[in-house]
């Protein structure tokens, strides 16, 4: 009953819903086109979903697997990850919404489409709101002469757009940190771990100049462990931009978590490529919803701010009721030993139901 209500029908309309076999054969029905037009409304709707007063907005490009069991199109052994699988790129912001997401084959590189993606985000934000600073995040496998130059192209065309990147180490990068290494393993023969945060300017061969690089000296014992993050940012502080600027970044792993394990979003298995990347999309509308949702609930009850989705589901959504249709209105009567009638009471008013008279 409530899911025809939220289609726009009736609860107890006799006319039944889509079944499981005419879903599937939506998905095939979509072409490359529409797959293109619906990833950009995705983009366009984060965009309009931002705050009038946004100042900052924080990117974090990331790759998950999506391991295939079958035989999908251009699903290819992977060997970091050891399987035949898809390979998904996705762009959260800092708060955790999903801003656009691709499906990719499985033996695409790291930053595969990344360039393309994340410059039209970049200028659909500073379309709107054209003095935020926008922040590109991304682990070493993303840092390549490409999107680095497009960043610093858009920098020099709209303003405030930064990167904070990490960079793969190699000998001549660790080299120009001797000194860095040699002080942190000299207070780890001490403390047991050290670490030493500077900087400097590096050139990789395939780059067109140098860059400004953050570099971490880490000492773990007697194994050194040295890290690196090429940025615009070179006014922050070293040790706040890796701490706090470049390692936030792994919060992008939870909202991963957050879409392949509650929401399915690694279950594809179509029969074509097209129709996947469709289905792709479908879940990370099915985020961009419970998401939204999240941050309503949060407003009611706070704790219900920081849940995964699974438990927000679970808490919240998956419980029992009685739904009534009358001449004016539909009834939804909740069990009185939902412990979370009130919140889910007062959650459903601030979203536009209205509470029946007692």
């Amino acid at each position: 009953p409530l899911l025809r209500s939220a289609s726009d029908r009736l609860p107890e309309d006799s006319h039944a819903l889509s079944s499981q076999p005419t879903l599937s054969r939506l998905e095939h029905a979509v072409d490359a086109r529409a797959v293109v037009a619906l990833q950009h409304a995705l983009e366009a709707d984060y965009v309009a979903s931002l705050r009038e007063d946004t100042e900052v907005v924080l990117l974090d490009i990331d790759s998950t697997s999506d391991p295939t069991h079958g035989q999908q199109p251009l699903a290819f052994f992977h060997g970091h990850y050891g399987t035949s699988m898809y390979f998904p790129l996705l762009v959260f912001d800092g708060e955790g919404r999903l801003a656009s997401v691709r499906l990719r084959p499985g033996n695409a590189g790291n930053n595969r489409y990344a360039t393309p993606m994340v410059v039209r985000l970049v200028r659909a934000v500073k379309a709107r709101f054209p003095t935020a600073q926008v922040v590109v995040r991304a682990d070493s496998g993303f840092c390549t002469q490409r999107l680095l130059q497009a960043l610093e192209a858009l920098d020099r065309e709209l303003g405030d757009v930064d990167y904070v990147i990490g960079l793969e180490r190699n000998t001549r990068v660790v080299g120009l940190i001797g000194a860095a290494l040699a002080d942190a393993a000299e207070s780890a023969s001490r403390a047991g771990t050290a670490r030493v945060f500077t900087s400097v300017t590096y050139a990789a061969k395939s780059w067109s100049r140098e860059r400004y690089v953050v570099a971490k000296a880490e000492h773990l014992g007697d194994k050194p462990n040295p890290r690196f993050v090429v940025t615009t940012l070179d006014h922050v502080p070293p040790r706040i931009l890796y701490e706090e600027g470049y390692c936030g970044r792994g919060d992008a792993e939870n909202r991963i978590k957050d879409f392949k394990n509650a929401l399915s979003g690694d279950r594809l298995s179509c029969t074509t490529y097209i129709a996947n990347a469709f289905r792709l999309l479908l879940h990370a509308f099915a985020y961009r919803l419970l998401d939204a949702l999240r941050v309503e609930a949060a407003v009611v009850a706070p704790a219900l701010g920081r849940v995964q989705f699974d438990t927000l589901r679970l808490k919240l959504l998956k419980v029992a009721a009685w739904v009534q249709q009358s001449v004016r209105r539909i009834v939804v009567a909740l069990p009185q030993s939902f412990p979370l009638a009130t919140v889910f009471a007062r959650l459903a008013t601030r979203l536009g139901a209205r509470p029946r008279p007692s």
